[in-house]
């Protein structure tokens, strides 16, 4: 055997034996998992000198000429009830403006169903944003509410016909008994009142959350051809300056949560944002 060909071999075992132990370092703990680096998404929320009246409507033509945003989304899997599906929604488009007396938020997603009735088995389509109220969030947020105070404005597809369409197929139970010689009955009871489509709520930790004294926070939803548009409404300093978000500066923090009723979503079970960095112009 020449000698070339002989130290062509030996540098080819050579490789082949280097090429092994490599492998068999890397791969010694099982296959690498790439981790992407988590990059939080910036959302401009300019000055328009517009106002929406929710009553009228949501305004679709305001909002064509704001960018979207596409906020991924994944499901909550850290605490029960856990997902019955593999995979939750994949992204919302989401949207924002101000106009320095109250801000907007527009969220959107597709949904096939429209539900709008919540009972015993049957559970409502739901939109929240949540705004942290610690001056240091934590890094993820994992649940709406996790290790430090937060405020939750949850938008709830039942409440939004209550509210706006005087509709309920709930029933109201009462006193079905008078006090002797009054003409109407007294003290009425389970004749719940809904003063707005979206529950401002505060949460310190899973398990905590809990409905605001005050409930400043309005919404509409509208579902049209397999998607939902929902859209938030408050001023930008909260009334409760303790318990609500104050939108009165330059960057904030937020997640978004959205709630498939008929895929059996309610409470913990959600898709659920990373969170969303707002830039208030």
């Amino acid at each position: 055997m020449k000698k070339s060909t002989a130290f062509i071999i030996a540098i080819v075992l050579i490789a082949a034996f280097a090429g092994l132990i490599y492998y068999g370092v890397t791969y010694s703990r099982g296959t690498p998992v790439k981790i992407e680096k988590i990059v939080t998404p910036l959302v401009d929320v300019p000055f328009i000198a517009q106002d929406i009246d929710l009553s009228k409507g949501i305004s679709p033509e305001l909002w064509q000429g704001i960018k979207p945003q596409e906020i991924k989304l994944m499901y909550q899997v850290t605490v029960l009830p856990w997902p019955k599906i593999k995979a939750g929604l994949a992204a919302v488009t989401f949207k924002a403006f101000h106009n320095k007396e109250n801000i907007y938020f527009y969220l959107s997603w597709p949904d096939d169903t429209e539900d709008r009735v919540h009972e015993t088995v049957v559970w409502p389509d739901a939109g929240a944003i949540m705004f942290p109220l610690e001056k240091k969030a934590q890094p993820h947020t994992i649940m709406m509410g996790f290790l430090g105070r937060v405020n939750i404005w949850q938008w709830k597809a039942n409440q939004d016909r209550e509210y706006w369409k005087n509709e309920s197929p709930q029933t109201n139970a009462y006193v079905d008994f008078y006090y002797p010689f009054e003409e109407q009955e007294l003290f009425p009871v389970s004749k719940h009142v809904t003063k707005s489509p979206v529950n401002d709520l505060v949460s310190i930790r899973v398990g905590t959350i809990t409905p605001k004294e005050i409930q400043e926070v309005m919404g509409k939803g509208i579902w049209e051809n397999g998607v939902w548009t929902v859209v938030f409404k408050r001023s930008l300093t909260a009334k409760e300056t303790e318990d609500g978000a104050n939108l009165k500066q330059e960057k904030m923090l937020s997640a978004l949560a959205v709630w498939d009723g008929s895929k059996g979503d309610r409470g913990g079970r959600k898709s659920i944002s990373d969170w969303i960095e707002l830039d208030i112009k």
